[in-house]
């Protein structure tokens, strides 16, 4: 099982500015993690444009193999430092990670990455180099399994200035509020919500500069196979049926056929949950259209394939995080949950053709092809590793 970085990020913007002067690109593949955090001299247009092309730069080059002073020197040949203040137009922090095990942690002018490993912080060995008369922080060490790091703008040591705090909230306080909301083993959403909301109230609600934060942890991918409608030459059901009882992770069916399948290949038997849950459970009703569910020995979850697959992405659609998802146990909802819990989604779909169905393909494609492409669509754009296998 591979290694993971989960991650989340929130900017808040300077009181009155419509642009955040702060930057943040994050790459992440199934082999190699990248954050940029930049932040522009000032405030608003100049500070936001300024900080996108630093970040646009250091992740490129970074990514690409560029050495530390390969970097600096294109960023200092690109953006000079200011003349009257002498101060670069913007500072950055790096971090790549490969495999989700070895990373690597460039700095320049930029608050220290906090790292919190077993409950306690972490104290990081860099070594600096002088680039261009610039000092650059360097590190690099190894991760293991639940450690949570997170990359600061300056915004967040200004936080509280004068009032809460004289000096500011400073990075070794802001440290030590992230050690004690990871004891709970709150995930990256729960803990960059955490650390925003606290910022914007030292600010009193009104940022006094750009405050960016971005939360990563190390764990384990979670891994999710759908199947999703027979083959289209029922000699390979057999085929399908061993695809997914042979992946890892949780194992989920689409599709009242698929799931007929699957039973009479493994010699099971499907029962179909008729009555709703929230019957049975007594929570409030559901929205009406919501398909059944069953019950199949060795899978997570069973449900109808198409109409609850077109409701999930409605619902992904909509919402952000896990957390936005409505609080029903209906099919859609269910499995909207699964996806976004997810990191590496498998899907495997049948190509026959529903009989119910035929008129889908006057459009060109049957229906749950359409379905499939904008799920697909939807995931990959939150950085979900997916894997389609047509059959």
């Amino acid at each position: 099982m591979r290694q993971f970085v989960e991650f989340s990020w929130i900017s808040l913007n300077k009181d009155g500015e419509e642009l955040c002067g702060d930057s943040v690109i994050i790459q992440s593949s199934r082999d190699s993690f990248v954050a940029v955090l930049s932040d522009g001299l000032g405030s608003g247009v100049k500070a936001s444009i300024l900080s996108t092309l630093t970040a646009e730069i250091a992740a490129r080059m970074f990514d690409s193999g560029g050495t530390v002073e390969e970097v600096m020197q294109t960023l200092v040949e690109t953006l000079p430092e200011c003349s009257v203040r002498k101060l670069a137009y913007a500072t950055f922090a790096v971090l790549t990670v490969d495999h989700g095990t070895e990373a690597h942690l460039v700095e320049f002018d930029s608050p220290s990455l906090i790292l919190v490993r077993n409950g306690k912080l972490a104290e990081l060995s860099f070594e600096e180099h002088q680039i261009k008369g610039r000092v650059i922080r360097e590190a690099r060490f190894a991760l293991q399994d639940n450690d949570y790091m997170v990359l600061i703008s300056d915004g967040y040591e200004h936080a509280g200035l004068g009032g809460i705090y004289r000096l500011g909230w400073g990075w070794k306080n802001v440290a030590t509020s992230v050690q004690r909301f990871v004891q709970t083993g709150m995930d990256t959403d729960r803990l960059s919500d955490a650390l925003s909301r606290t910022c914007m109230k030292l600010y009193s609600g009104k940022p006094g500069d750009d405050s960016t934060v971005i939360c990563m942890k190390v764990r384990p991918a979670v891994s999710v196979c759908i199947l999703t409608g027979p083959p289209g030459n029922r000699e390979l059901d057999s085929f399908a049926v061993n695809r997914l009882m042979s992946a890892e992770g949780d194992k989920i069916i689409c599709g009242g056929s698929t799931a007929q399948m699957v039973a009479r290949e493994l010699k099971l038997k499907l029962e179909v949950e008729w009555v709703p849950p929230w019957k049975v459970s007594g929570e409030k009703p559901r929205k009406k259209g919501s398909p059944p569910t069953a019950k199949l020995e060795g899978i997570n979850f069973v449900t109808e394939g198409i109409l609850t697959i077109g409701q999930a992405v409605e619902l992904l659609e909509k919402c952000k995080t896990i957390y936005e998802l409505p609080g029903d146990n209906d099919a859609a909802t269910r499995l909207a949950r699964y996806l976004l819990a997810a990191d590496d989604i498998y899907l495997i779909v049948g190509t026959a053709i529903n009989p119910n169905q035929v008129a889908d393909l006057i459009r060109g494609e049957p229906m749950r092809m359409v379905y499939i492409r904008e799920l697909v669509q939807n995931l990959t754009k939150r950085n979900k590793q997916v894997t389609v296998e047509r059959i």
